[in-house]
């Protein structure tokens, strides 16, 4: 069953077009990452957040994912960028 993974990135002031623009950066990795069956991505300049918003195909893909961010390093420039802790929700989705 595919799961969605929506991620709140709440970013400092100074930090904001940085990250957007490791996102930009980084995110071609994610969508090609295996079992990532869409990706989207959102930002609201006046409360300075990002949003991801994943579709995978199982839960154990995008831990599998988070755990090679992790070994890579990417995780924490993402987490030091952040004037909030992430806000990471995962869902079931639900077949109509």
């Amino acid at each position: 069953m595919s799961t969605v993974v929506i991620l709140e990135f709440k970013c400092k002031d100074d930090t904001y077009e940085g990250l957007k623009s490791m996102m930009s950066d980084i995110l071609s990795d994610t969508e090609a990452f295996e079992g990532c069956e869409a990706l989207h991505a959102a930002a609201d300049d006046n409360t300075k957040t990002v949003w991801l918003y994943e579709v995978w195909d199982k839960p154990e893909s995008q831990q599998k994912y988070i755990a090679w961010r992790g070994e890579r390093g990417d995780l924490k420039p993402l987490m030091a960028a952040l004037r909030e802790p992430l806000e990471m929700r995962t869902m079931d989705v639900l077949k109509f």
